[in-house]
């Protein structure tokens, strides 16, 4: 089990994006900020895992790489990409541990931590937590700054939420941020899902949902071509995403929209619609996840 430093960083409100300027137009802005998102990231040994649609997901063999390669972020998408008259910003996540590495991807405690901290993340901010911050370096023309202790799931202790103040000057610092942001969020957007009679609901105070063959995933499949984790639901920047992380990948079919077949990637969910696991075969709808997401 190798320990790394895991980075998520994603466009932040990109739901906007598609709604006012088209999905054509919203692709090609998003692309061209997930590259320069990755050029950074290589200048500070980062390296790519995957895209799940609007977000990035990286390594690095240190958590002070991470920082230093957040902070090049930030400072190259702040006021350099606008889609028509919509600045385009994104918000970044990262957290040091234990991973476990499968065939070009990474799975663990560590990357469901440094989900989190993104999760937590509002445009234009870099979190991390306490324990990973003692390891970095901070230049001195920057700051950090605690915004307190929250749970995070899977931890039993409280965990102390850092902020990175990546602005030279923090005096220019608009944005008030508290614990209490982290308690209360104000994204309201919920994502209701059905599964072999399992109902859940999905909100930015329950992030995150696992689904798999295995009894400790929060829903369960009986589908004998599914992996005993086959996939993860993650709400993140006031999206829906899906990432699959199964043997024989997934089906998502939205709407009236031909299935598209995703495996160890990911893609955001809108609207409503339905996802097989293992093969594209809908003619069990008992056996399919469905989901709807509520603004």
């Amino acid at each position: 089990m190798a320990e790394l430093c895991i980075l998520f960083a994603d466009i932040a409100d990109s739901t906007a994006l598609f709604e006012k300027h088209g999905d054509e137009a919203a692709r090609t802005a998003i692309s061209s900020v997930l590259d320069a998102l990755l050029q950074k990231a290589e200048v500070h040994q980062g390296e790519l895992v995957k895209t799940i649609g609007d977000e990035i997901m990286c390594v690095f063999p240190l958590a002070n790489h991470a920082m230093l390669a957040a902070v090049d972020m930030q400072n190259t998408v702040s006021g350099n990409f606008v889609l028509g008259n919509h600045p385009i910003s994104i918000r970044v996540g990262f957290h040091y541990g234990k991973v476990i590495e499968e065939e070009g991807d990474v799975f663990g405690d560590a990357v469901n931590v440094a989900a989190r901290m993104t999760g937590y993340a509002k445009r234009g901010q870099i979190i991390t937590n306490s324990a990973t911050f003692k390891d970095c370096h901070l230049p001195p023309m920057l700051d950090q700054r605690s915004l307190g202790k929250t749970k995070v799931k899977g931890k039993l202790l409280a965990v102390e939420i850092t902020e990175i103040l990546w602005q030279q000057d923090v005096s220019q610092v608009t944005r008030v941020t508290s614990a209490l942001d982290i308690k209360a969020p104000i994204a309201q957007r919920e994502m209701l899902l059905k599964i072999s009679g399992q109902t859940h609901t999905m909100t930015e105070q329950s992030p995150t949902k696992t689904i798999g063959r295995g009894i400790d995933n929060d829903l369960q499949t009986q589908v004998l071509m599914a992996s005993r984790l086959h996939a993860e639901l993650q709400f993140s920047g006031g999206n829906f995403k899906y990432s699959d992380m199964s043997t024989n990948g997934s089906w998502v079919k939205q709407g009236v929209a031909d299935p598209i077949r995703i495996h160890r990637d990911g893609m955001v969910l809108q609207g409503e619609g339905v996802i097989a696991f293992g093969e594209a075969d809908f003619s069990d709808i008992s056996q399919l996840l469905h989901y709807c997401i509520k603004k």
